[in-house]
């Protein structure tokens, strides 16, 4: 079979401003289609992409997740760029304060801090809804929880930026970003760095089993990066676009108002519609065939997440915004060995700051366009300026 060709370039800021006509594009022509100008097989069916995510043997990320080599070259390692047995062992070890079970430890203290933001921005005529809610409860609660000292905290939002942006084509953003993960670097690399851990913190609890697993301890340092991208950018990617959906639907904010047992499906609806993290690459380990198309060992392809969950074929009108719609499927948290390592938390906060603002707010109304924010891999907003309309 002919693969499908577009002249669509996935990192262009046009595509970046709007994905979704890109992904639809993308459709329009197959499950798997060649991006001319990025020179890369892009995976965008759903069923294609979900092939991918669970072949994890044939489709590695030990060789990088980025689209570019050299840079991969600086991630390798983590649990993100690395595959079984290694990944299986430093995941097990970040993932643990971070499972269902023990994320709700922290709920009480979520729930007080949602109060308390929620209470900040109903106390303004209007408020931005993407630059001074969406980020309070990732930058609150998890640089504590992960405990980075003070350097680290932060920074954390800096250097998880700036990874993103390198997972992607960064184009002329990609010195700064390199200036910038090369702090992280520094930081991660020095020894000073595990002297000023928050004892209690989720980095030093990973950094201590990683050598009590027999890592060296240069090398269990480098456990907290699973801590740095993944926990700030993606849920604040959530909140804001979730105010985004809530006030251009407020049927369906009234649903969620009415009826609070739809506060997790309506989570994933947003986070399927949003889809915070917009593509990854994956290492193709021998030649093989998806949807049709020959894809050759060796090579790389991008698997588009964003496009996967608006994909027609899996999803009923699947532009459309719907906290009813059964969304078992998504992969918005992905899927497989590498599956959101911080999906627990990010759910959880959205909900004890939906449910705050259910309580109190009749409907959001948008006073000003959103303003895309620019970044190789994270959909975003940088700002959602916005009215509450009490009761």
């Amino acid at each position: 079979m002919a693969t499908p060709a577009t002249d669509i370039d996935f990192y262009a800021e046009s595509t970046i401003a709007d994905p979704v006509s890109a992904y639809a594009a993308m459709l329009a022509l197959g499950p798997v289609v060649w991006l001319e100008k990025n020179g890369l097989y892009a995976i965008c069916g759903h069923n294609a992409v979900v092939q991918v995510l669970r072949d994890h043997q044939r489709f590695i990320s030990g060789k990088g997740v980025s689209v570019n080599d050299n840079i991969n070259q600086l991630l390798i390692g983590s649990t993100l760029n690395s595959d079984p047995p290694q990944h299986d062992v430093t995941r097990k070890i970040t993932f643990e304060p971070l499972s269902s079970k023990k994320v709700v430890l922290v709920r009480e203290r979520i729930e007080k801090e949602s109060k308390y933001i929620v209470d900040k921005m109903l106390s303004q005529p209007e408020f931005d809804a993407a630059a001074e809610l969406a980020p309070y409860l990732p930058l609150t609660i998890v640089r504590d929880l992960v405990g980075l000292g003070d350097y680290g905290k932060d920074n954390m939002l800096d250097w998880g930026a700036a990874t993103f942006e390198l997972m992607g084509d960064a184009k002329e953003r990609h010195d700064d970003a390199i200036n910038r993960l090369k702090r992280l670097r520094e930081f991660l690399e020095d020894p000073a760095t595990l002297d000023n851990l928050s004892p209690d913190g989720w980095a030093q609890r990973a950094t201590a089993l990683g050598i009590e697993n027999g890592i060296k301890p240069e090398r269990a340092a480098e456990l907290m990066r699973d801590y740095i991208p993944p926990s700030l950018d993606t849920t604040i990617s959530a909140i804001g676009y979730g105010i985004k959906l809530f006030a251009e639907n407020p049927e369906q904010w009234n649903k969620l108002r009415d009826n609070r047992k739809l506060m997790r499906n309506a989570i994933e609806e947003i986070v399927r519609l949003n889809t915070p993290i917009r593509a990854f690459t994956r290492y193709v380990t021998e030649d093989i065939n998806i949807a049709g198309i020959d894809l050759s060992a060796n090579s790389r392809v991008l698997v588009v997440y964003g496009a996967a969950n608006r994909d027609p074929q899996r999803f009923d009108k699947p532009d459309t915004f719907d906290i009813e719609r059964r969304v078992v499927g998504h992969v918005g948290f992905g899927q497989g060995v590498h599956a959101c390592l911080g999906m627990n938390l990010a759910r959880l906060e959205m909900s004890c700051l939906f449910n705050e603002l259910a309580d109190r707010v009749k409907r959001f109304e948008m006073v000003a366009p959103a303003v895309q924010a620019v970044n190789s891999t994270i959909h975003s907003l940088a700002s959602l300026p916005v009215k509450a309309v009490l009761e």
